[in-house]
């Protein structure tokens, strides 16, 4: 028995390979996990897909009412489409260990407008039964910042799948865009003079009577997304994602001699991603 069980049986020998081999495992994750961990900086070039974005535009106009100048209120429904565009995102980031890492990024982005389209036209508080379309020409900019948590779940090869969200900021500047200002309230006024006058002529207002609004906006926004990395090597991952990118609350506003105007709108894009990522 003293041979089976004792220092030299070979179950003792079993015994000591086994706690052998749990210890060398135990280090070896232990070494994983603190390779895990570790700065690493990226790049992300993805094309973006903006949303059809649906605004509230309202405002005043100086009108003639029974001979006195009085500014009356009016409202739109207004669509914008976007053609494709694109994004370029640098970020710094930190992994934690056991799949998990936070980043920070800065992105600059661009999309082309095609048109704005007003519907549910109201002058006055009565409707006018008009549908506007506005051509634009001229591209938005967005520039912002995200700090967002990713999620790498490993899968024993070198494909990595990931999920992760984020908070941040855009600042959208309109700058570059061109078009008729006055166009909604000229088709507006036209609508209303051959109600009384079917043989009306068209209306023409000054430059400038509808004021121009303002071009820049800032706003809370956040993202979610999903993707699927490839590690290259031990230092640099290639990435493939996806991302919903929403901003709320943008506003733009004017005010002139003839009236004012306001438009109230939400962004929201879908961004395919092609990046990678390093440790330094």
């Amino acid at each position: 028995m003293a041979r089976i069980f004792g220092p030299a049986g070979p179950g003792y020998r079993t015994a000591a390979l086994a706690a052998a081999l749990g210890l060398g495992i135990a280090t070896a994750a232990a070494d994983a996990r603190a390779d895990d961990s570790g700065w690493y900086f990226g790049v992300q070039v993805p094309v973006m897909f903006i949303d059809d974005t649906e605004s509230d535009t309202k405002g005043t106009s100086l009108t003639d009412v029974n001979g006195t100048p009085t500014f009356v209120p009016y409202g739109a429904k207004a669509t914008s489409e976007y053609d494709a565009g694109f994004k370029f995102a640098g970020v710094v980031g930190y992994e934690l260990g056991g799949g998990l890492r936070v980043e920070g990024e800065l992105f600059f982005a661009r999309a082309k407008v095609d048109k704005v389209t007003y519907k549910g036209v109201s002058f006055g508080g009565n409707p006018v039964p008009i549908e506007v379309d506005v051509p634009i020409t001229g591209s938005a900019e967005q520039f912002g910042g995200f700090a967002s948590a990713w999620y790498d779940f490993e899968t024993g090869t070198d494909w990595v799948p990931y999920f992760g969200a984020g908070i941040g900021f855009i600042r959208v500047d309109q700058s570059d865009l061109e078009y008729d200002d006055n166009r909604l309230a000229e088709e507006t006024a036209t609508a209303l003079a051959r109600a009384q006058n079917p043989t009306a002529d068209a209306v023409t207002l000054r430059p400038g009577y509808v004021p121009a609004i303002s071009r820049k906006d800032t706003t809370f926004a956040y993202h979610i997304g999903v993707g699927l990395g490839y590690r290259l090597n031990e230092k640099t991952t290639l990435q493939f994602g996806y991302r919903l990118q929403t901003g709320s609350d943008l506003e733009f506003s004017g005010r002139g001699m003839f009236g004012t105007v306001n438009v109230d709108t939400d962004l929201r894009a879908h961004l395919f991603e092609i990046g990678f990522r390093t440790r330094f």
